[in-house]
């Protein structure tokens, strides 16, 4: 047995598909995902998410694996061509995401009326001043990014600076990091120092902690985490790209096993 402190594809995924009908007011949306189990999950789980709240996904358009990044235009074209109100997208974090905001910038896909829409990976605060202007306007949905506005997370991100230097920023992989290590010391204390599995797992069930991306918590059936969930614009401040919360989904869990879909039945 495991339990999970960082995520799963239908936090993000489902919660972004609810987001898109209730708070950017969309009917129409086209999915552009990497050819892999993760692509494949976030397209389930937006499409359940999304259609639950009365919207209907369009079309479904696989965009090569998630190794050399592809030439994402003739996906992006074909999107654009059936004129949906969201483009939700998911390709692995880093040099994907920032191929992502190119295209969709110079095949004028904003300006054509499309939101492009995904999960924190197309925004990874690693990246993010390397995705210039054409990424401005883009709304993803994560459980962190490094500008939430927290006393602790500015906390945080200041000792990370500190640590790792002023050009370094935090990203969702390095909170998870950090939370994870939080779980491992309530394992410890709480066991008083005798480690035994089951007793490992047992004492994690129902665990909350103040993290940086705010309150958590360990579902104590699914031993899965509970969380927060951000929708965020992206929006140039002071020159810099800062990620700007418009909404926020509170205490979202992995949905794929709430909802008992595909692999998840049990």
């Amino acid at each position: 047995m495991i339990s999970r402190v960082s995520f799963s594809m239908w936090h993000a995924g489902h919660a972004m598909g609810e987001a898109s009908v209730q708070t950017l007011k969309a009917k129409t949306a086209v999915v552009g995902y990497s050819d892999f189990p993760p692509g494949k999950d976030s397209l389930d789980a937006f499409k359940r998410g999304f259609e639950a709240k009365g919207g209907k996904v369009i079309d479904e358009i696989p965009m090569g694996g998630p190794g050399q990044v592809p030439d994402f235009t003739p996906f992006f074209q074909r999107a654009k061509d059936k004129k949906p109100d969201v483009f939700f997208v998911f390709v692995p974090s880093g040099d994907h995401a920032v191929a992502v905001a190119k295209t969709y910038s110079a095949l004028g896909m904003k300006q054509a009326g499309i939101k492009l829409v995904g999960p924190g990976d197309l925004t990874p605060d690693h990246k993010l001043q390397s995705m210039g202007d054409a990424a401005v306007g883009m709304i993803t949905i994560h459980h962190y990014n490094a500008d939430l506005p927290n006393p602790l997370n500015k906390r945080f991100v200041e000792q990370w600076k500190k640590d790792f230097g002023a050009n370094s920023t935090p990203d969702f992989m390095g909170v998870q990091g950090y939370d994870g290590m939080a779980a491992i010391a309530h394992m410890v204390t709480s066991l008083k120092g005798k480690i035994e599995a089951d007793a490992a797992i047992n004492s994690l069930r129902g665990w909350k902690f103040d993290s940086p991306r705010g309150p958590i918590s360990i579902d104590p059936r699914t031993r899965d985490i509970v969380m927060n969930e951000y929708v965020s614009e992206l929006v140039k401040t002071g020159g810099r790209l800062t990620q700007k919360n418009i909404a926020t989904i509170n205490a979202v869990k992995d949905m794929c096993k709430e909802l008992q879909e595909g692999r998840c039945k049990q």
